[in-house]
C-alpha cells in the first residue's frame, strides 16, 4: 500500500550538521545552519514557532532538524519575506509539520516558487496571518510582537520583512529577517521598544543593517549572524563586525560554528557554544568548519532519517522534484505527495517530469 506523507525536500547531505544535545529548557532560539540563508526556531515550553526554512538545499534537513528537536506541531511559522534562501525550505516544514497559523510579510508574493509556498500554505490548513505592527500573541509563556515593518510601501522587498520582538521572562529576542537601513530607522522612529538580550543580525550581517542607530536602539549584549561559508555576498560585512565589536557585542556565526542555540530560564541567557573570536569578514571567510555529521554517524546513516518526497499529480500520472516549477500549478485535488522510490512511483505508473527530471 503507498505510503502518503506530507512533503519535504530531498536531502542534501553536504548540509547535514551535528544537533547537540543539551538539556531542554522552558525558552530555547535555535539559529539553524543553513548554509547562506536563515531559519530560526523558537521553543517556549514546549511550543513551537519556525521563522524562516532556508533555502532549498537546506529543507529536508531543516525538517530533520525540527524532528530531532521533539518537534511534532508547529504553533507557528513565519516567513519574513519571499527571497529563496528564507523562504524555499518552510515549504518543506509547512508539507511535514501540522502548523495552527502562518504569518506572512505584507506585501504579494510571485513566481513559480511563491506558488509553491502558497500551495503548500494551502495543503496544510493552518490560518494564513498578515501580521501588522503591535501584532501581539504568545507562545507557551513567551510574549511575540510584530514590531516591523512599519509600512508595505518601501521600493526594497527586504525592508518589508517581518521583524519580531520575543520576550520570555525578563530576556528579550530581536529576529529582523532582511530588513534594511529605511525600514531600521522606522522601526526606531516609532517610539517601540526596541531593546534585545540577543539580537539575530539583520539580512546576514550585511553592511547595509545592522546600522549604528540600530545597534545603539537595540543595545544588544549578544549578536547573531546567520551566512554560509565562503559566501559571495560577502556576509557578514567588515562595517557590520566592527560596528559589533565597538559596542562589545558577543558575536556568533554560522559559517565558523555551525548551529547556535540560545538558552533561557527567563532571567540567565547562555548558549550551545563559546562566542566567535574570528572578526574575519565573509569575502575572507574560506576556513573548514567543524564536520556537521553527529559522532559516531557517517553520512549513509544520517541521511536515512530524512526522508526524500516525490509530488505527484494523480490526474497527469507525473511526479516531480518538491522544487519543480510545475508543482505549484497541480490543483490540490490531484496532489499526492509520496515517500515511495523513484522506481516504485514508476512501477506504480507514473511517469518522471521532464522539467526536473527526478
Amino acid at each position: 500500500m503507498t505510503r502518503i506523507i506530507k512533503s519535504c525536500f530531498l536531502v542534501f547531505i553536504s548540509l547535514l550538521i551535528s544537533i547537540p544535545a543539551f538539556a531542554a529548557e522552558p525558552f530555547e532560539l535555535h539559529l539553524i545552519d543553513v548554509g547562506q540563508g536563515q531559519s530560526v526556531l523558537i521553543e517556549a515550553d514546549n511550543h513551537y514557532m519556525l521563522i524562516d526554512g532556508g533555502g532549498r538545499i537546506s529543507s529536508s534537513y531543516v525538517v530533520a532538524y525540527l524532528k530531532q528537536q521533539g518537534v511534532n506541531h508547529l504553533d507557528y511559522a513565519a516567513v519574513s519575506h519571499y527571497d529563496e534562501d528564507h523562504m524555499s525550505g518552510l515549504i518543506g516544514a509547512l508539507s511535514v509539520f501540522a502548523c495552527d497559523g502562518i504569518l506572512v510579510p505584507p506585501y504579494p508574493g510571485d513566481g513559480d516558487l511563491y506558488k509553491s509556498f502558497a500551495a503548500a500554505a494551502v495543503s496544510n490548513g493552518g490560518i494564513v496571518f498578515h501580521p501588522e505592527c503591535d501584532w501581539t500573541f504568545q507562545l507557551g509563556n513567551a510574549v511575540v510582537e510584530v514590531v516591523g515593518p512599519m509600512s508595505s510601501q518601501y521600493e526594497n522587498d527586504n525592508d518589508e520583512s517581518l521583524v519580531f520582538r520575543i520576550t520570555y521572562g525578563n530576556t528579550a529576542y530581536l529576529i529582523t529577517g532582511d530588513a534594511e537601513q529605511q525600514s531600521e530607522m522606522d522601526m526606531i522612529n516609532s517610539g517601540k521598544p526596541m531593546t534585545a538580550d540577543v539580537y539575530v543580525a539583520g539580512h546576514h550581517g550585511s553592511r547595509s543593517s545592522s546600522t549604528d542607530p540600530f545597534l545603539d536602539s537595540v543595545s544588544p549584549v549578544y549578536g547573531l549572524i546567520s551566512c554560509g561559508t565562503g559566501n559571495t555576498y560577502g556576509h557578514p560585512a567588515m562595517e557590520t563586525l566592527q560596528r559589533f565589536r565597538q559596542r562589545g557585542i558577543k558575536m556568533f556565526r554560522t559559517d565558523l560554528q555551525g548551529t547556535v542555540i540560545v538558552f533561557s530560564d527567563g532571567d540567565t541567557i547562555w548558549f550551545s557554544t563559546e562566542a566567535c573570536d574570528d572578526w574575519t569578514a565573509g569575502s575572507a571567510a574560506e576556513s573548514e568548519k567543524t564536520s556537521r555529521l553527529t559522532p559516531g554517524m557517517d553520512e549513509t546513516s544520517v541521511s536515512e532519517t530524512v526522508e526524500d518526497i516525490y509530488i505527484c499529480n494523480t490526474n497527469t500520472k507525473k511526479f516531480h522534484l518538491p522544487t519543480c516549477r510545475s508543482v505549484g500549478e497541480i490543483k490540490p485535488e490531484n496532489r499526492m505527495d509520496s515517500d515511495l522510490s523513484r522506481d516504485e512511483l514508476i512501477a506504480e505508473g507514473y511517469k518522471p517530469c521532464k522539467n526536473c527530471n527526478p
